[in-house]
């Protein structure tokens, strides 16, 4: 449930240090330490990313803070307008979930990235074991598509793909 009053903020990437999205991943999926096994490379390569691509960073995501303390990140790939959007790294601190930080973190990437001149949708696929799935599903994404994962991370469900038409 969201905190009353509970002011965040939403800064650029370039506020902060390298490896603050690598850093904010870690944590997150700390819960089970297959996470870190499976896609350790892939949050260490996002982060190069975009501290290797300022402009990018600043444009498609932002860290979401209390206060001064970073919580969380969002981020997401404009490549493929004006058909979709597709939303990447979407994560929340361990210590913070569970306060309505991550649905308004979506809200507000949703809300930027809806700014785009003749957007049709927004995009993104996570796993079915995680939590994600709620809280696309309560910002408004349907459900399209459904594939098994019989990857190294199978532990973390079936590929859910997921939409929202703008």
């Amino acid at each position: 449930m969201a905190e009353s009053g509970t002011q965040l903020a939403f800064r650029k990437f370039t506020d902060f240090s390298r490896g603050i999205m690598y850093d904010i991943l870690a944590d997150a999926y700390s819960f089970d330490g297959r996470c870190a096994i499976c896609w350790d490379d892939n949050w260490k390569e996002a982060d190069r990313f975009f501290f290797d691509h300022p402009n990018i960073a600043d444009e498609c995501g932002f860290v979401t803070c209390l206060a001064e303390t970073p919580v969380g990140f969002i981020c997401w790939d404009p490549r493929n307008r004006p058909e979709y959007v597709e939303i990447g790294h979407n994560a929340i601190r361990t210590k913070f979930k569970g306060r309505g930080f991550g649905k308004r973190q979506l809200q507000e990437a949703m809300r930027r990235i809806a700014a785009y001149d003749g957007l049709k949708e927004i995009r993104v696929c996570t796993n079915s074991n995680l939590i994600a799935p709620r809280n696309y599903e309560s910002a408004g994404f349907v459900l399209y598509d459904r594939k098994p994962n019989d990857s190294e991370s199978a532990f973390s469900g079936d590929y859910l793909y997921y939409k929202i038409l703008l």
